[in-house]
């Protein structure tokens, strides 16, 4: 009688490849998008990334993050090694520009005295003073930004506003005033 059972299958032991992503300065950059061969993370607050699980062979992987220009490594893993990478992102200054006035929201007209407007960024945020009820950020990469508004005597707005590469995205804020409310005992 012939035993017709297959042979036991061997057991790979699967690999991770983790690393860091700085920006040229030096700055540990959060939320970096890591791709490698459809598997996408993302990275923590001190830069660090890691993709699990990774059979044998040869990798390609891609940071990215809006404002930096991309970077690839291509990496080697054998069965049970794990590998290391890290990453220095340029930043991308580009040509698109986001620019408006800060309105009142219910008078219509232009708030001219102290206040600033905030455009968020991964690493460090631009502030612009508003002067003459108007703010301009230029030099930006083609993508989403959130803008903040903060104006003494007025709520905070916010607002997200996408611009495209070499585009010039006119885009006006209107702020309520804040409303100071007496308790009804006095």
């Amino acid at each position: 009688m012939m035993n017709l059972e297959s042979p036991p299958e061997k057991t790979v032991i699967k690999s991770k490849i983790s690393g860091h992503v700085l920006s040229t300065s030096g700055a540990m950059l959060r939320g970096v998008r890591v791709t490698c061969n459809g598997t996408e993370t993302k990275t923590l607050a001190d830069g660090f990334f890691v993709l699990g699980g990774l059979h044998p062979g040869t990798y390609e992987v891609t940071v990215s993050l809006q404002r930096f220009k991309s970077a690839s490594k291509t990496v080697s893993v054998q069965e049970g090694k794990d590998e290391s990478l890290s990453f220095r992102l340029a930043e991308a200054t580009e040509n698109a520009k986001i620019c408006g006035h800060v309105y009142d929201a219910e008078s219509k007209k232009s708030i001219e005295h102290d206040g600033r407007v905030i455009l968020i960024l991964p690493v460090s945020n631009k502030y612009k003073a508003i002067k003459n009820g108007y703010y301009e950020f230029d030099n930006l990469s083609a993508g989403t930004y959130k803008l903040y508004t903060s104006i003494s005597g007025y709520e905070d707005c916010d607002a997200t506003v996408t611009v495209a590469d070499g585009e010039t995205k006119n885009f006006d804020l209107f702020c309520k005033t804040k409303r100071t409310e007496e308790p009804p005992w006095g």
